[in-house]
């Protein structure tokens, strides 16, 4: 090896000792073996660091392609986001630094931006956050638009809601839009791709939107339990690919325990996973890489839902929930704090969640481990994921008069999240904040290099919920999935014709 390799090992490890290692590439985030629609969230551009350049080790010296001399002279960009939740308002804006990481490097993010660009970043909090209000968001959106105003240039939307908009032309095409570049590595390939018909794309996500990491799919086990049943390493079954949903079943064989003595299963009792069976089954069909949709050849969306393997999958889980004696079930609306309470307390072993629940476990007695979704048997290529779809999608409303400040300032932003705030999230607040351990860092990259988006999950409500069978399904406590699509497939495909035909005529 040569000597000027090993001073570049040197200085990275060293890095790594010190906060500046906040900033550094997250390892691996290209490799993932995908075979459904994903990208390493994040994932670094390794070309250079290949060709020698020790500097693209970095994250902050990843350049992007935006010209050097742009200058917008004070452009306002006007930027409309969900109001109601911290974690909504931040990835957007913070008024001043406070010595958290993350909203510092989210202040400087917006700082450097403006004083690049020449632009003014204005935040335009909307009702918006629950689920409850994704009506009336679109609704201020329609209304702003077909009355030809100039309210915002910029939406940062919730992403089960927004999408609908896309086909009444209320939007603009970002591959109309100077100065994006959906190739770089702070957008998600992966969601640009899914989202893509006839050529068109009205919404965008990457790094500017955190709440797309912090929605991540993910298990979490008790490592107290763990070692009290005195179970394999559990990382090591990870590691190995041989994390599956038959392993798990296998794990926790034997877990139960009626810890109130009253002679039936229920809440206070000790399980091996405990979960409820709304949106974590929605999780199964990317980890089990079984889409909802796949485009074809022509990228052209097909339904490909109705298979032998989603009966197959509806089998599995069914069983798994309601015929294992160690795994507690409830319906997600009825649920409260029972599942949260019941890992923390030390009567679950497992329990699948999002990397937000993260901040929520970190004053848990006992440690804790992170774990992928489980694969659907030994032969998946590669553990997948998704995110809980309240994440923020961006788009331009269409009657915007300013749409190159927007495009630059859009790209300069998300390449500033991928050189600061992500690392600052990802390597600061989640692995040296929150995570308990290393492997449960190195597992994170593992989990995020599988990150998958789906495109009949994200149109889910213009192609009549379709999505939301799987957990119906699970959640009456049956098995029959045949039946059940086929009294909606004529419906699903009809739908799906009429948007693609939608697409087809905007501009």
């Amino acid at each position: 090896m040569k000597i000027s390799k090993n001073i570049r090992i040197l200085i990275i490890i060293t890095l790594a000792c010190c906060i500046l290692a906040a900033f550094c590439s997250c390892g691996g985030d290209n490799d993932s073996n995908n075979g459904n629609s994903g990208d390493g969230v994040g994932g670094d551009n390794n070309s250079d660091v290949q060709n020698g350049n020790a500097d693209m080790t970095l994250r902050e010296n990843t350049p992007d392609s935006l010209p050097e001399d742009l200058n917008f002279n004070g452009a306002e960009i006007r930027i409309m986001h969900r109001e109601e939740w911290e974690v909504w308002v931040e990835e957007i804006s913070v008024e001043s630094e406070n010595g958290e990481i993350v909203n510092d490097a989210i202040y400087r993010r917006n700082r450097d931006v403006e004083e690049r660009l020449n632009v003014k970043i204005v935040p335009r909090p909307n009702p918006g956050g629950y689920p409850w209000e994704g009506d009336t968001f679109n609704n201020t959106i329609r209304n702003s638009v077909l009355s030809g105003g100039d309210d915002f240039d910029l939406i940062a939307g919730y992403a089960y809601y927004i999408p609908v908009l896309a086909s009444e032309g209320l939007l603009y095409n970002w591959n109309s839009v100077n100065y994006i570049n959906p190739g770089e590595p702070w957008w998600h390939a992966g969601y640009n791709d899914q989202m893509t018909i006839d050529g068109k794309l009205y919404f965008i996500t990457g790094d500017l939107a955190i709440t797309t990491l912090k929605n991540m799919f993910v298990f979490y086990f008790n490592k107290t339990l763990a070692q009290e049943f005195e179970l394999e390493n559990l990382y090591q079954v990870a590691f190995s690919g041989d994390f599956t949903i038959d392993k798990i079943a296998e794990i926790i064989k034997d877990t139960y325990k009626d810890l109130n003595g009253n002679g039936r299963a229920d809440k206070d009792d000790m399980y091996g996973f405990a979960t409820t069976t709304g949106n974590y089954v929605d999780a199964f069909y990317n980890a089990f890489d079984q889409p909802i949709i796949r485009k074809d050849r022509d990228n052209t969306p097909q339904l490909v839902l109705n298979s032998q393997k989603m009966s197959d999958i509806v089998d599995k889980i069914y069983g798994f929930y309601y015929e294992n004696a160690n795994t507690y079930a409830i319906d997600e609306y009825n649920s409260g704090d029972e599942i949260m309470d019941m890992f923390t307390e030390n009567r679950t072993l497992f329990m699948p969640g999002t990397l937000n629940n993260n901040e929520e476990l970190r004053a848990m007695d006992s440690d804790y481990g992170i774990l992928p979704y489980p694969k659907w048997n030994k032969e998946q290529p590669a553990y997948y994921t998704t995110a809980q779809n309240s994440y923020s999608l961006f788009s331009i409303p269409a009657m915007c008069n300013r749409i190159d400040a927007v495009g630059a300032t859009v790209e300069a932003l998300c390449a500033e999240s991928y050189r600061k705030v992500t690392p600052a999230y990802y390597e600061i607040a989640l692995k040296q904040k929150y995570s308990r351990d290393e492997e449960s860092s190195q597992m994170l990259d593992l989990i995020r290099a599988g990150m998958t988006f789906d495109f009949g999950v994200l149109n889910s409500i213009s192609l009549d919920r379709v999505q939301d069978i799987f957990r119906l399904i699970i959640t009456d406590k049956s098995r029959d999935f045949a039946s059940r699509y086929e009294r909606g497939a004529d419906r699903y495909q009809e739908l799906l014709n009429k948007l693609i035909e939608e697409y087809e005529k905007l501009p």
